[in-house]
């Protein structure tokens, strides 16, 4: 059977907080199935429970209850890669029928951010609400699979490694990070759940996890070509465990790709020329006249966690103080004053840490709201407080983790970045995810590459470009065409719940079959796909956008039709081509490509 390759991946900026306990949730909005629309099973024993460890159930969830569907929490060992190195996972079982439903991890990226953030507020079954409590997700990704999140890597969240339990820090790179990733799922598929190395298995993960998703894929194809006797290379390997990992596809959104494609669509300044908010005389005096850049932190390459710092990483407020030092000197006037209205009218350049920002950083069109979980009353806050709770941590079973705060990583902690993704530090001719997709996807089914159309951290032309860079033929008719989801109505207790960000245009009307982004089709089942008004997050500002995404790349269902041939389209006449127009757009609007139905 051939692997089906499915990478989603979305890169999540997380920030430290301290603590204070989260308010308890409504009763009245989290009675058994309410928000999913579908009875689910009352489980508060581990005892009837099959599928995953008794030593992992999770019998209750102080501030909600019994949660909605079985779910596990605890400990992967990856000391096969790293001796002493426990991955932390949260699981929950699909709603439906768990044992025959595919599986799907979430990863979040960073690097140094916690998976939990997206489970939390993006994919799992419940999410964070407005005022710190839980909530049900209407459009939980428990509906369609098995899912769970992994803090990765170690020194994230309650992950660890040796160094920390004698206080030291943790130090990753990206091979070590794919190859501690690959011995927790082992450990995951051979001794928590190994009935579900039966079933499909797919990553899916957003921004930094652009870089994991896909080294970790590598990863896992390595190690089964060599565990069905196939020569391979340079693969990490525990030659005491010889199950398959039943990899069945990869889905990354919003992707760090490429260095070189995604360096003008990374930057700030061209970012704001593009949306119209920094003059045009300013832009090109400072582009073509000041060489100006404004490039994301995100692209820095080594990450040292110190948390004395304004931002929270060492060398960052250090560089940004000499490069304000090496141009005053040498910057004419002009250049000086059209750098600071630069500043002025775009919310400090989009900052992620400027205490009056009044632009969303992570989705243009989204409210403005903080997304610091330093800052009381804001959902990172509240949601961090909640997971250091002590009775949070003794129901998710990681007492035994050393991390003092949570989502971390603690002071010291060190990551570098060893492709050319995200990484102005690395050499000429390193090799970059566009490489990883050139090798994964002739092995896999399908490969998805998605992109939210209003992303300032990782705008959509860079990762588009990068891809076309793959190499592979365009399919026929598979050019860059409009797909459509069907959106339903918001239940008004979930709008006057869900917190600001969730959804931002989810509304009590039924919108009906909406456009939902392009999609433009490759050979090898490779595919990138832009969500329309989205920023960072998908599944966070378009959940139910972000739904569909998951229901496609689980079923392997195109989104669109294919668009007529290129001698239809140049040969019909004007009347004919309406007609044609007409016809596509009543079919990729139909109930075979917005809901799967067979007609």
């Amino acid at each position: 059977m051939r692997l089906l390759a499915l990478i989603f991946i979305l890169l999540g900026v997380c920030i430290v907080v301290e603590g204070r306990d989260a308010p308890s949730h409504r009763d009245g909005l989290h009675k058994p199935g309410y928000l999913a629309g579908k009875d689910t099973r009352h489980v508060g024993s581990a005892d009837d429970e099959k599928l995953g460890p008794a030593s992992d159930f999770v019998a209750y969830l102080p501030g909600f209850g019994v949660p909605p569907t079985p779910q596990y929490s605890g400990f992967l060992d990856a000391g096969a890669s790293a001796p002493g190195t426990k991955l932390h996972y949260w699981f929950a079982e699909s709603d439906d029928d768990p044992a025959t439903k595919p599986t799907v991890l979430w990863l979040n990226g960073g690097p140094g951010s916690s998976s939990i953030l997206g489970w939390l507020q993006e994919v799992g079954p419940l999410l964070t609400n407005r005022t710190g409590g839980l909530m049900r997700n209407p459009w939980s990704w428990t509906q369609l699979a098995n899912v769970f999140a992994l803090e990765a890597p170690a020194g994230v969240g309650y992950s660890y490694c040796k160094q920390q339990l004698g206080g030291g820090s943790c130090v990753n790179t990206d091979n070590s990070t794919a190859e501690a990733s690959l011995a927790a799922l082992l450990d995951f598929f051979t001794n928590k759940f190994p009935t579900l190395r039966n079933n499909d298995f797919f990553i899916a993960g957003e921004s930094y996890a652009g870089v994991y998703v896909p080294t970790l894929a590598r990863e896992i194809v390595m190690h089964n070509e060599r565990m069905m006797g196939r020569e391979t290379a340079n693969a990490y390997i525990n030659s005491s465990i010889d199950i398959l990992i039943p990899l069945a596809g990869v889905a990354v959104g919003d992707p760090c790709t490429d260095n070189t494609f995604q360096r003008d669509s990374m930057d700030m300044l061209w970012y704001a020329n593009k949306h119209g908010m920094v003059d045009s005389g300013d832009f090109n005096l400072l582009w073509n006249t000041c060489g100006h850049r404004a490039p994301r932190e995100e692209r820095k390459g080594l990450w040292l966690r110190d948390t004395n710092t304004a931002t929270g990483w060492r060398g960052v407020d250090e560089e940004n103080i000499k490069l304000i030092q090496q141009k005053e000197p040498k910057e004419s006037a002009a250049c000086r004053a059209a750098r600071r209205r630069f500043r002025l009218s775009t919310s400090d350049g989009f900052s992620q840490t400027w205490e009056n920002a009044w632009l969303n950083d992570l989705t243009l069109y989204g409210p403005t709201a903080v997304v610091r979980d330093d800052v009381p009353n804001t959902l990172d806050f509240y949601m961090s407080r909640w997971m250091m709770r002590a009775d949070v941590r003794e129901a998710l079973h990681v007492e035994s983790s050393p991390a003092l705060q949570w989502p971390g990583p603690d002071d010291g902690w060190q990551y570098e970045s060893q492709y050319a993704a995200c990484n102005d530090l690395a050499p000429p001719a390193t090799p970059s995810m566009v490489d990883f997709y050139r090798f994964l996807a002739p092995k896999l089914n399908k490969t998805i590459v998605f992109n939210g159309d209003t992303d300032p951290c990782v705008s959509y032309e860079g990762t588009r470009e990068a891809i076309k860079a793959v190499g592979f033929d365009l399919l026929d008719g598979g050019d860059q065409r409009p797909y459509f989801v069907r959106l339903e109505k918001t239940d008004v207790q979930v709008l006057e719940e869900k917190p600001l960000l969730f959804g931002p245009d989810l509304s009590y009307d039924s919108p009906g079959v909406q456009f939902g982004g392009h999609v433009t089709s490759y050979a090898h089942d490779l595919s990138f796909v832009t969500v329309h008004g989205s920023g960072h997050m998908v599944p966070q500002f378009r959940p139910r956008v972000g739904f569909h995404l998951l229901k496609k790349l689980i079923s392997g269902d195109p989104f669109a039709p294919p668009l007529p041939s290129t001698d239809e389209l140049t040969h019909e006449s004007e009347e004919g081509f309406d007609k044609v127009m007409d016809l596509w757009t009543l079919k990729a609007r139909g109930g075979k490509y917005v809901d799967g139905d067979e007609a």
